[in-house]
């Protein structure tokens, strides 16, 4: 049986530039992102007695984290007809309009907007009382990690920092 022959490929005389010339060097690689910040999303009982909402409120848990990977992010209730799909879901409190709220952030500070909904979006400070005025429509507010923003009948977010195990 004879080999075949040598093809210019892979030949050892033939330099890194003729067969691949187009070499990825390890800097095009991206690096993965790192998950920095998280929202807790809270059904909060104290909240709903003072919405005044017909709809039963569902029984309080724990959270449910939802990371954010982004830095303007949309608080609502998915719709598949209008092609909505907010990163915080609040799709079970009925209170929470479609396009709710959008929540940004310059990467150290974050922002809270309301987007005209019909029930308004709330924020204050951890440990305070309950908010009892909307921010005005359309207005940025900023808040701190670890503030309320209140939203619907029901739901409460908290902005935090990804814990290590999040990551």
């Amino acid at each position: 049986m004879s080999s075949p022959a040598p093809s210019a490929l892979s030949s050892p005389d033939v330099p890194d530039e003729v067969t691949n010339p187009n070499p990825i060097s390890p800097s095009q690689f991206s690096s993965p992102k790192v998950l920095t910040w998280v929202a807790e999303v809270w059904i909060d009982p104290d909240w709903y007695a003072t919405q005044e909402s017909d709809e039963p409120c569902p029984s309080p848990g724990m959270p449910a984290v939802v990371p954010l990977w982004d830095q303007s992010i949309l608080v609502g209730r998915r719709s598949t007809s209008r092609n909505i799909h907010p990163q915080v879901d609040c799709g079970t409190d009925h209170g929470v309009s479609r396009r709710h709220a959008q929540l940004t952030t310059d990467g150290q500070r974050w922002f809270a907007e309301d987007l005209q909904s019909s029930n308004g979006t709330y924020v204050s400070s951890a440990g305070a009382p309950l908010p009892t005025a909307p921010i005005p429509a359309g207005q940025r507010v900023e808040f701190r990690e670890g503030d309320r923003v209140y939203v619907g009948a029901w739901t409460r977010l908290v902005v935090r920092k990804a814990t290590p195990e999040e990551q």
